[in-house]
C-alpha cells in the first residue's frame, strides 16, 4: 500500500534488478523477524509516482539496506536512493545505518567503503544466508574498523607558542569554511601563510595542526622548500592511505597517487607544505579534492591559488609574553630585547633560550646582539636580528664544547630535515666530544632529536640555522672542509657492492642518505666521482631511471677528468650508464659504453677478471636484445667460463652468467639446453641468495617461460605465479619486474583459455609499464601486444587493431625494422588482418616478418616455423593450397624436431598440413597424418 506521511519503516530495500530473488529471501528473513521492510517490488502500487514514493520511502526508513552488485552504482535510480539516505542521515537526530549485503564479488569503494557489511557470494547454504543477514543488520560487519586518524610527519607542538589567535581563527575560517566534502573552486579549503623568514610562519602552522587535528581525518606534514621534499613526503602519505607501497621508486608517480586516493576519499585531510618557495614549485602537486592545504611560504603573492594570510611580527605585548613564558622570568628588560629583535618570533625563540641556559639577563642580551645587528651585512636573505641571536647561540655552543663549530659546519652543509646519526658520526671522530656538541646545539635550540617514523634517531636544523652557520664556516674559511667529511662520510655507507642495489634491503638506508648529497661538491676528486656512482646506482636498482641518469652521468664525466679515460673506475661508470640506457630501451646509446668499458677491463685487470665477466655478459645481454643472437653466445659462454673459474660454480654472478646464457640458448630455439642452465641457476640463487631474493624470482620466471615454451603450462603456471608474489612483495606492484611476473602469468592465463582472469593482469602490466618504462620503451610494446591479443580472442577486432599498430611503430622506433620482436608485431597484426578477412593485407605482414626471423633465427627456429605455419594458413585460405602445402611442412618438421610432437604448435603445424593435402585431394595423406598426431578434420590450435 502507498506510504502516508509519517509512516514508519525498519529498513528500505534498495537494489537493482538483477537480484531480485535475493530480495525477496532478505525480505521474508526481516518480516520473520517482525521489521518492517519496504521494497520496490511490493510496496510501490503500478500506478504510483515511483519518485516520489521512493523519496518518502528513504525519509520514513531508519535503515537503508544495499544489495551491492557491481551494475549498483550505474543506475540513476539506485544512486539517487543511497546519496539521498546518506544526506538525510547526516541530518538526522537519531542513528541511521547503511547495511550493505554484497551479493557479487565487487570491491566496496567510496561511500560504501566504511559500512556495515556480510557476504552472500559464495554462500549456498540457506542457514548461513539467513545468520549472514540477521549479523548485518545487528551491526557485526566484515568491514574494517576505521584506522586511527593519522598524524604524519607533523612536529611537535610549541610549549612556549604564544598569541596569534586571530590568525588561527582565520585560517579555522579559511580552510574549514561550511566544512563541505569536497573543494571545488582553486582556492576554497587553501591558505597561505606568508611573511619574511622568522617570522613564525611554520610555528603557526605546527599550532594550527595540533590544535584543529580533530576536524581531519588525517594531517601529512611536507616539507617544501624543495621539489623532491615535497614529493617524498607526498610518498609517504601514498604508504599510508594504500596508494603505493614503501619500496616504490618512483616517487613523483607515489606523490601524486597519493593525490589522487585523497580525492577519492569521503573524509577530508589537512596537507601543510612548508616553506614552498613559489607557487609553481607545487601547480601540479595540489590536491583537487579530499583535502584542505595550508601553505608556508616567504613568496607574497599567493592569490591565485589559495587565500592569504600575512602574518608580521608579534605584538609588542605577545613578543614580552613570548620571553616571559620561555624563560619563566618576569618583565624586566623584555620589552627592550623585544624592541631590539624586531619582535620577530624566531630570533625571540633563541635569545629566551640563551637568556634561560646562562641566566643572562635581557638587557645584556639586547646590548649584545644590537651590536652583532648593527655589524651585520644587509641582503644575506635573513632577518639581521635572526643572524645575531643565531651567531650568539652559536659562540655560547661553541664556549660550551669547542667542537660544536665543526658540527655545526657540517650539520649546515646537510639538507635541513632528519639528518640520520649515522652521517652526523662523521662530523667529528670521537663519540663522546661528538655528543657533548650535539648536548650543547640542542640546549641552545639550534637542533632538535627528529627520529624516523621506523625509529631510527636523526636530528633536524632549522634552515636559517644553517644559512648563518654557513656563513660563518665561510668567513673563517671552513666549509670546503665540511663538505668534504660530509661526502667522505656518506660514500662508504652507501653499499660498496653494485649488486646490492637490486636488493630492496638496501634501499631504506639509501633513502635516508640521499637527500642530504651536497648540492655543491667543491674540486671533483676520485671520493666524489665514487659517492656519485654509488647513488646513481641506488637509483638504478629501485628503476627510478631520471634520479639515476643525472648522478651516473656527473660520475663518469668526474672520473674520466679525475682519474682518466682508461681507469677501470672510469670502466664502472661506463658500464653503469650503459646499464641505466639499457633499462630504459636505448640499446644503441648503451653498447658502444659497454664496448669500451670491456676494452678497458681486458687492458687493464685481465681478460680472466671477473669484472671483465661482467661486462662481456652485458655486452651480450645488449647484442641479444637487439636480435644479434649469434654475436651475443660467444660472449655469454666466456663470460660463464671465467665465473666459473674465477669464483667457483656455486657464486651468484656464476648464477647470472648461467641464466643470460640459457636465456639466449631458448631464443635460438635450444629449449633444451637452456631448460638445465636455468634450474642450475636457480639451485644456485635459491642457496647463495635465498628463496624471497629479487634474483631468484627472476629465475623462477625464465625457468617457467621455458616450460611454457615447452608446452607445459601446467608446470608453468605455478612458477609465475611465485614470481609474481616474490615480485610483489621485494619490489613492489609498480616496480617493471612484477609488470614482467603479471605479464607472463597472463599469457598462460590466457593459453589456458581463462581470458577474464588474464585481462586485468595485461592491463596492470601495461599500466606499470607505460609509468615506468614510458609509453615507446620495447616492453610497453609487449604489453600493448599482449592486450591486444587478449581483445582479438575476445572478439574485439575493433579494439585490437590500434593497439597492434601501436606496439608495431614502438618497435620498429625503438628495436628498428629488422628485429625480432619487429617481426613479433608484424605477425600479431597479420593475425588480426587475417581474422578480419583482409587476407591480401596480412600476406605482406606473415611475409616480412618471416624474412627477418629467417635472418635473426634461422631457418629451423620455432618462432620462423610458426611465421611459416601462419602465412600456410593464410594461403589456404586464398586458395593457394600449392604455395602452402610446402611451408606447413617445413614448419611441421621444425617443430617437431625443436618442440615435439606433443607440443601445441607442432600439432598446429601438423593440422595446417593436414589442410593442405585435403585441398589439393591428397586426402588419404591428410587422414594419416591428423592420425598420427592425433587430431581431428576440426582441430584448430591457437597460433600466437
Amino acid at each position: 500500500m502507498p506510504i502516508g506521511p509519517g509512516e514508519r519503516y525498519d529498513f528500505f530495500l534498495s537494489r537493482r534488478g538483477s537480484v531480485a530473488a535475493i530480495a525477496r529471501e532478505v525480505t521474508d528473513v526481516l518480516t520473520e523477524k517482525g521489521y518492517r521492510v519496504f521494497v520496490q517490488d511490493y510496496d510501490v502500487p503500478l500506478a504510483a509516482n515511483f519518485i516520489e514514493e521512493m523519496h518518502e520511502a528513504i525519509k520514513n526508513a531508519r535503515d537503508l539496506v544495499v544489495l551491492f552488485t557491481r551494475d549498483y552504482e550505474q543506475s540513476p535510480y539506485t544512486r539517487m536512493e543511497f546519496t539521498s539516505f546518506e544526506a538525510n542521515a547526516a541530518q538526522s537526530a537519531e542513528e541511521r545505518r547503511m547495511v550493505i549485503l554484497r551479493c557479487e564479488d565487487a570491491p566496496l569503494l567510496g561511500l560504501f567503503a566504511p559500512h556495515v557489511y556480510q557476504d552472500l557470494v559464495g554462500v549456498g547454504d540457506a542457514e548461513e544466508r539467513r545468520s549472514r543477514i540477521l549479523a548485518a543488520l545487528d551491526g557485526r560487519s566484515q568491514a574494517l574498523k576505521p584506522p586511527p586518524r593519522p598524524f604524519i610527519g607533523v612536529p611537535p607542538r610549541i610549549a612556549s607558542f604564544t598569541g596569534r589567535s586571530g590568525e588561527l581563527d582565520r585560517l579555522d575560517a579559511i580552510l574549514m569554511r561550511d566544512k563541505p566534502a569536497a573543494v571545488t573552486q582553486a582556492s576554497v579549503g587553501r591558505a597561505a601563510v606568508q611573511g619574511m623568514g622568522g617570522v613564525g610562519k611554520t610555528s603557526l602552522a605546527v599550532e594550527y595542526a595540533h590544535r584543529y587535528r580533530s576536524l581531519y581525518a588525517g594531517v601529512c606534514w611536507c616539507p617544501a622548500e624543495t621539489r623532491a621534499g615535497l614529493l617524498t613526503a607526498l610518498a609517504s602519505l601514498a604508504v599510508t592511505l594504500g596508494a603505493a607501497t614503501a619500496d616504490e621508486a618512483d616517487v613523483e608517480k607515489a606523490a601524486k597517487a597519493a593525490l589522487r586516493r585523497l580525492a577519492e576519499q569521503r573524509a577530508t585531510w589537512l596537507l601543510v607544505y612548508d616553506n614552498v618557495p613559489a607557487p609553481d614549485a607545487t601547480v601540479d602537486l595540489l590536491p583537487s579534492a579530499g583535502a584542505r592545504l595550508l601553505i608556508t611560504s616567504r613568496f607574497s603573492d599567493w592569490s591565485e591559488l589559495a587565500e592569504e594570510v600575512a602574518l608580521d611580527v608579534l605584538p609588542l605585548e605577545e613578543a614580552v609574553a613570548f620571553l616571559q613564558n620561555r624563560t619563566g622570568r618576569g618583565y624586566a628588560g623584555a620589552q627592550t630585547l623585544a624592541e631590539v629583535l624586531g619582535r620577530l618570533p624566531l630570533a625571540l625563540d633563541h635569545a629566551a633560550a640563551y637568556c634561560k641556559r646562562t641566566q643572562m639577563r635581557f638587557a645584556d642580551y639586547a646590548a649584545k646582539a644590537s651590536s652583532l645587528i648593527a655589524a651585520a651585512p644587509r641582503g644575506a636573505g635573513y632577518p639581521r636580528s635572526v643572524a645575531a641571536t643565531f651567531d650568539l647561540a652559536i659562540t655560547e655552543a661553541v664556549a660550551q664544547c669547542p667542537a660544536s663549530e665543526a658540527l655545526t659546519t657540517y650539520l649546515a652543509q646537510c639538507a635541513p630535515e632528519r639528518i640520520p646519526m649515522i652521517l652526523v658520526e662523521g662530523a667529528i671522530e670521537d663519540e663522546t666530544e661528538r655528543m657533548e656538541a650535539l648536548a650543547a646545539l640542542a640546549e641552545v635550540s639550534l637542533v632538535r632529536h627528529d627520529p624516523f617514523e621506523d625509529g631510527t634517531p636523526a636530528v633536524t636544523v632549522h634552515r636559517l640555522v644553517q644559512a648563518v652557520a654557513r656563513a660563518r664556516s665561510e668567513a673563517n674559511g671552513t666549509a670546503q672542509g665540511a663538505v668534504e667529511r660530509l661526502i667522505a662520510r656518506l660514500a662508504p655507507i652507501y653499499p660498496e657492492d653494485s649488486d646490492a642495489y637490486s636488493n630492496p634491503r638496501s634501499w631504506a638506508l639509501c633513502a635516508q642518505l640521499t637527500p642530504h648529497l651536497p648540492a655543491r661538491y667543491g674540486p671533483a676528486d676520485a671520493s666524489v666521482s665514487d659517492l656519485l656512482n654509488r647513488a646513481g646506482c641506488y637509483f638504478l636498482g629501485r628503476a627510478a631511471h631520471s634520479q639515476a641518469a643525472v648522478l651516473l652521468r656527473d660520475a663518469l664525466a668526474m672520473r674520466e677528468k679525475v682519474l682518466g679515460p682508461d681507469h677501470p673506475d672510469t670502466a664502472t661508470s661506463l658500464h653503469n650508464l650503459a646499464l641505466l640506457l639499457r633499462d630504459q630501451g636505448d640499446l644503441a646509446g648503451g653498447r658502444p659504453l659497454l664496448e669500451r668499458a670491456l676494452v678497458i677491463r681486458e687492458k687493464v685487470l685481465g681478460p680472466e677478471h671477473p669484472d671483465t665477466a661482467t661486462s662481456l655478459g652485458n655486452l651480450a645481454t645488449v647484442l641479444h636484445h637487439q636480435g644479434d643472437l649469434a654475436g651475443g653466445r660467444p660472449l655469454f659462454e666466456r663470460a660463464l667460463a671465467i665465473c666459473e673459474k674465477a669464483l667457483g660454480p656455486e657464486h651468484p654472478h656464476t648464477a647470472t652468467s648461467l641464466h643470460n646464457l640459457a636465456l639466449l640458448l631458448r631464443d635460438q630455439g635450444d629449449l633444451a639446453g637452456a631448460r638445465p642452465l636455468l634450474e642450475r641457476a636457480l639451485a644456485i640463487r635459491e642457496k647463495v641468495q635465498g628463496p624471497d631474493h629479487r634474483e631468484t624470482a627472476t629465475s623462477v620466471n625464465d625457468l617457467a617461460v621455458v616450460l611454457q615454451d615447452q608446452g607445459d603450462l601446467a608446470a608453468a603456471r605455478p612458477l609465475h605465479e611465485r614470481a609474481l608474489a616474490i615480485r610483489e612483495k621485494v619490489l613492489g606492484p609498480e616496480h617493471p619486474d612484477t609488470g614482467q611476473s603479471l605479464n607472463n602469468l597472463a599469457v598462460v592465463l590466457q593459453a589456458q583459455g581463462d581470458l577474464a582472469g588474464a585481462r586485468p593482469l595485461y592491463e596492470r602490466a601495461l599500466a606499470i609499464n607505460e609509468k615506468a618504462l614510458g609509453p615507446e620503451h620495447p616492453g610497453t610494446a609487449t604489453s600493448v601486444n599482449n592486450v591486444a591479443s587478449l581483445l582479438q580472442d575476445q572478439g574485439d577486432f575493433a579494439g585490437a587493431r590500434p593497439l597492434l599498430e601501436r606496439a608495431l611503430a614502438i618497435s620498429e622506433k625503438a628495436l628498428g625494422p629488422e628485429h625480432p620482436d619487429t617481426a613479433a608485431s608484424l605477425n600479431s597484426l597479420a593475425n588480426l588482418l587475417a581474422a578480419q578477412g583482409d587476407l591480401a593485407a596480412a600476406r605482406p605482414l606473415y611475409e616480412r616478418a618471416l624474412a627477418i626471423y629467417e635472418r635473426a633465427l634461422g631457418p629451423e627456429h620455432r618462432r620462423t616455423a610458426l611465421l611459416r605455419c601462419n602465412l600456410s594458413a593464410l594461403l589456404l585460405l586464398m586458395g593457394r593450397a600449392t604455395e602452402a602445402l610446402p611451408l606447413g611442412e617445413t614448419a611441421l618438421t621444425a617443430h617437431e624436431k625443436v618442440l615435439g610432437r606433443d607440443h601445441p604448435w607442432t600439432k598446429d603445424s601438423a593440422r595446417v598440413t593436414a589442410d593442405a593435402l585435403d585441398a589439393l585431394g591428397r586426402t588419404e595423406e591428410a587422414r594419416a597424418l591428423r592420425e598420427r598426431y592425433g587430431l581431428t578434420s576440426s582441430d584448430d590450435a591457437k597460433r600466437s
